[in-house]
Order: C-alpha cells, then structure tokens, then sequence
C-alpha cells in the first residue's frame, strides 16, 4: 500500500503540473499569434495584389486612350472620314486589344490571390499547436513523475535530487 505523499511532494507534484500547463498556455497562445499574423500579412498581400492589377488597368486603359486619340487626330490631318468603316476597325481592334488585356490583367490577379491564399493555408497548416488530449498526458505524466521521485527517495531513504 502507498503512504500518504507529504506537503512537499504535493506542492512539487503541484508546481510541476503547473509548470507544464503554462508551458502548454505559452505554446497555444505563440500559435494564436502566429496565425494571427499570417492572417494579416495574407491580407496586406492581398490588398496589394489587388491595388497592382487595379494600376495596371487604368494603365492599359490609359494606353488605349491615348492610341485612340493619336489614331483620331492622323486620320483628321490625313483628311479621313472619322465615320468611315475603315478608321471604325482601328478604334474597334484597339479596343478589343485593350480588353484582352483587361482579360489577361484580371486573370493574372486571380492567380496570384488563388496562390497568395494556398501560401497563408500552407503557413497556417505549419503552425505548432498543442494538443491538449497529449498536454493532459505530458501534466500527469510531470505529476507521477514528481510522486515517483518522492516514493523512490522514501523506499530508498535518498534523495533523488541530490543523491544523498
């Protein structure tokens, strides 16, 4: 039969449930933080992504305006009919360009989110968080150990910590 574990060996027993706990808490609130800031750097990025493809835009569609007017103002010094189906082709394909670039634009955009979201998966797959069901065992685990140590000591009149 066991005897009745001292006041010391309980307050060890204790202060190394304790110990392991907090640890347990410190690990589980790093990786509360850690997915936090991935959060917000996926954010950023995504914000990012989306005020890049949204310059490029207006870029582009700056660029077609400005080949459309040069195209308006040579055929009017060329004399050209600016209703004429020939001088409407031109504004037609060079809109049609622009366009295939606002296409080609925005699916570059997508892209880069669709990839920006599976790196802040992948990074917030990698984040170490405790496994509480293993943090119990790792507790009793700390406690029976504290116990053993004291049992040991009392069985074989030495202290284990010191050796005497």
């Amino acid at each position: 039969m066991c005897e009745p574990i001292s006041a010391t060996t309980a307050i060890m027993i204790g202060l190394s449930a304790a110990t392991t706990a907090a640890s347990l808490y410190t690990q589980h609130e790093t990786a509360k933080k850690q997915v936090a800031a991935i959060n917000q750097q996926n954010e950023v990025q995504a914000d990012e992504i989306a005020k890049a493809a949204g310059r490029e835009l207006t870029e582009r569609a700056r660029a077609a305006r400005r080949e459309r007017a040069v195209a308006r103002a040579a055929a009017s010094e060329a004399g050209l009919n600016l209703n004429s189906g020939s001088f409407m082709a031109v504004l037609q394909a060079s809109a049609m360009n622009q366009y295939n670039d606002q296409g080609t634009i925005i699916q570059n955009e997508r892209g880069q989110q669709r990839a920006r979201a599976a790196r802040a998966r992948s990074e917030i797959a990698g984040v170490q968080t405790p496994d509480y069901l293993a943090g119990a065992l790792r507790i009793g685990a700390s406690a029976y150990g504290t116990y053993a140590n004291d049992q040991y000591a009392r069985e074989h009149g030495t202290s284990r910590a010191t050796g005497t």
